[in-house]
């Protein structure tokens, strides 16, 4: 069993017990409805965009600074971030929804709600508490939850971030004209991460679709690697938390896009 399976396994076992509908009640709704979209930035800047997650922990990693997280969003707000990924998960990535909450109200950016989503109550809760994306991951849905789930989404007013790890898991992120999608560099196996990844799967890439490349994103030299395949922007956690001049390193990183695929 890999990590997503038991990862996948513990969100079964939080809607079995009414998790979400707890939290639902529990928690105030934010609203967001005046935040500019993700996407309609992407399409008006000619760098790229970056996501910045704030990241307390992960399976994967033991070393990430303890920081202030509504400063952090503020310091990735100030240096040229387009969107917040917050981590909602609170067993393997202490996270949480109250974090959501209260930091979606610190910043102008759309947030991107950072979870593994197999039921539509997931994502009325990650409404309620004020995200304007969230993530669908192709690898843990078949493909008619991943449309069900897409389209519920999309109804509410929300963007959706479709997560791909391969050439046919992005096959069928395009079957479901999904307009925003992620390719992840990390290998669900072994969970290692090689940011070339990126080049390998976007070989077929659709006019109008934005695409992102995310994980393993440490250095200029990992952007530049990949900044060919077509990317619209990056999604960066663990070395944004990690860098002690985010001033500095965080623009350095916004690459000017390249190719014809980015006339929306």
């Amino acid at each position: 069993m890999t990590i997503l399976d038991e990862i996948v396994e513990y969100k079964k076992h939080l809607l079995d017990e009414n998790y979400y509908e707890q939290k639902l009640e529990a928690l105030d709704k934010v609203d967001v409805q005046h935040k500019t979209s993700f996407l309609s930035r992407v399409k008006n800047d000619h760098q790229l965009n970056i996501i910045a997650e704030l990241k307390a922990k992960s399976p994967t990693v033991s070393d990430i600074p303890k920081r202030d997280m509504a400063t952090q969003i503020k310091l990735y707000e100030q240096h040229g971030a387009s969107a917040i990924s917050i981590l909602t998960d609170e067993k393997y990535f202490d996270g949480s929804y109250e974090r959501l909450q209260i930091l979606t109200t610190k910043t102008t950016l759309p947030v991107l709600c950072k979870d593994f989503i197999i039921d539509k109550r997931q994502i009325d809760l990650a409404y309620h508490v004020g995200a304007s994306i969230v993530l669908l991951i192709v690898n843990i849905l078949t493909k008619e939850e991943l449309k069900s789930l897409y389209d519920y989404a999309i109804s509410k007013g929300l963007e959706v971030l479709v997560e791909v790890h391969d050439k046919a898991e992005l096959a069928v992120a395009h079957e479901i004209d999904a307009a925003l999608i992620g390719v992840n560099n990390r290998d669900l196996k072994r969970f290692v991460t090689d940011v070339k990844h990126t080049n390998e799967i976007l070989k077929s890439i659709k006019p109008g679709v934005t695409y992102i490349s995310e994980s393993g994103i440490r250095t200029l030299e990992d952007v530049e690697s990949i900044i060919d395949s077509g990317i619209d922007g990056a999604l960066i956690g663990e070395s944004l938390m990690k860098h002690p001049n985010l001033e500095v390193f965080l623009p350095s990183l916004r690459l000017k896009k390249q190719g014809d695929q980015h006339v929306h």
